[in-house]
């Protein structure tokens, strides 16, 4: 996938692939209960970039620069141009998270920016599934929680119940727009753990 091989493979020279089909990236379980947010919590007024999270899920996941430095640059290049280039197409401010998993087996990008987004499918509406039975790849669209998520699956991989090769989540909270864009090994239910816990530790909602 184009953010593995951008910031594990052009830094090592490997892609971490690690068994795309029916690989699951174990991380810490995350429950709303043992989560929440202090009740007098109040949503931070800061830039979105005020609002990323120093880890993710526990530490499952960490920014991918504080695992070894010779990601460093090669993050601040990524995130910094993600954001530069969103910012200006969509016009507001947004701010972009690169982080990994601390053995780097799956890779998660978070995006928060101002302003509540809509509709926007990449590869249009969904099909019936029996139209699309001989594509090597289905896609799905699922209200996952308080999230609405995408996944992608090799075809035979979602017939097995495995997790897609590329997920996104999506929450519009407090005039803020929340996503979380998984590679392999994240499922969809991890994905919009991730978005709930970008709002919990950014006090939104």
């Amino acid at each position: 996938m184009p953010l593995r091989s951008t910031l594990a493979g052009a830094a090592t020279g490997v892609m971490l692939l690690g068994g795309v089909f029916g690989f699951a990236v174990g991380l810490p379980e995350w429950t709303g209960d043992e989560a929440e947010a202090p009740q007098d919590a109040k949503p931070q007024l800061g830039s979105p970039a005020d609002l990323l999270p120093d880890t993710l899920l526990n530490g499952g996941l960490v920014p991918i620069a504080s695992i070894d430095p010779q990601y460093q640059e090669l993050a601040d290049q990524v995130e910094a141009y993600g954001g530069e280039t969103l910012a200006e197409a969509f016009g507001t401010d947004v701010a972009v998270g690169i982080y990994s998993t601390p053995d780097l087996t799956a890779q998660v990008a978070v995006t928060i920016y101002n302003g509540e987004s809509g509709l926007f499918l990449q590869d249009g509406p969904p099909v019936p599934p029996q139209m699309s039975a001989n594509s090597q790849s289905t896609t799905d669209v699922v209200k996952q929680g308080d999230s609405v998520c995408i996944g992608k699956w090799q075809t035979e991989a979602k017939a097995q119940n495995q997790p897609p090769f590329q997920v996104q989540c999506q929450r519009v909270i407090d005039g803020r727009t929340i996503n979380a864009y998984a590679a392999p090994g994240i499922s969809v239910e991890q994905a919009a753990d991730i978005v709930d816990d970008v709002i919990r530790q950014a006090g939104l909602g």
